[in-house]
């Protein structure tokens, strides 16, 4: 690992650090209503099915998905890089009464044995790795053989449609002048996001090469989480609309295991 990946990642883990008591306010992030949490219920049941199984969660954050899924009957272990927003999650889980092991840990150097999971997922994650390619060969070593990698992100770096781009501007705009978050702040975060692959690339097709290059099997899906209940909710986050994916991944008996250095 070079000196400048260290630093990156270290970036990485400040940033989340300092977002993780705000996290689960953020649409997007946290759970707000009773539409969106089941809308995240069917979605689950639709890809995972019914069977309980053993799940990790990759940069699990405060533990949404993770005790979500959790609730739904799932052994689950999330891990996150951030060790406050772990906090938030190990006591999150304590006052839901639910069982998730939170753990501090790299998505790109998992420590769990080989074929220890049925399931590894995560939510806004591939976007923010300085190798996704290891992280993605590390996320199909720890999965059992038919296991099911389930990756949830967006399409937001350059290749954004250029319609939504503008009216991202506008509602930030609009986010400063009824929240008083001023996201023009963040210019730390535009330096980091310049040794982040996935920002460059165009999704998911770049992650759908990545995977079929380890020998997975994919399948690709739009998906439409209700973020909001009003106008002005719609004005402010409604340009994610239909820039949302969830790629299934198979893991293949015997296919083959490529190395990322």
């Amino acid at each position: 690992m070079t000196v400048q990946h260290v630093q990156i990642k270290e970036m990485i883990r400040e940033r989340w650090n300092r977002r993780a008591d705000t996290f689960d306010k953020s649409p997007g992030h946290g759970i707000h209503a009773g539409k969106e949490k089941d809308a995240w219920i069917s979605l689950f049941q639709r890809v995972l099915g019914n069977e309980r199984l053993e799940i990790l969660d990759v940069g699990t954050g405060t533990g949404v998905i993770a005790l979500l899924l959790a609730e739904l009957g799932h052994r689950v272990t999330g891990v996150d890089i951030a060790e406050q927003m772990v906090h938030h999650g190990r006591e999150k889980a304590k006052n839901l009464h639910l069982a998730v092991d939170f753990r501090i840990g790299d998505a790109e150097e998992l420590p769990f044995q080989n074929d220890s999971f049925d399931v590894v997922i995560n939510r806004h994650v591939v976007w923010s790795l300085p190798n996704p390619e290891k992280a993605m060969a590390e996320w199909k070593r720890v999965l059992r053989h038919g296991g099911k990698l389930v990756i949830m992100d967006s399409n937001w770096g350059k290749t954004a449609p250029l319609y939504k781009r503008v009216w991202r501007f506008f509602a930030q705009l609009l986010i400063l002048l009824t929240e008083r978050r001023n996201l023009w702040t963040r210019q730390g975060h535009r330096q980091m996001e310049k040794h982040l692959p996935m920002r460059q690339k165009k999704r998911p097709e770049a992650d759908i090469e990545i995977l079929r290059g380890l020998g997975f099997q994919v399948e690709v899906m739009k998906v439409d989480i209700p973020r909001w209940d009003t106008l002005l909710g719609y004005l402010k986050y409604g340009y994610f609309r239909g820039e949302k994916f969830l790629l299934a991944a198979i893991k293949e008996q015997g296919c083959r295991q490529r190395q990322y250095g």
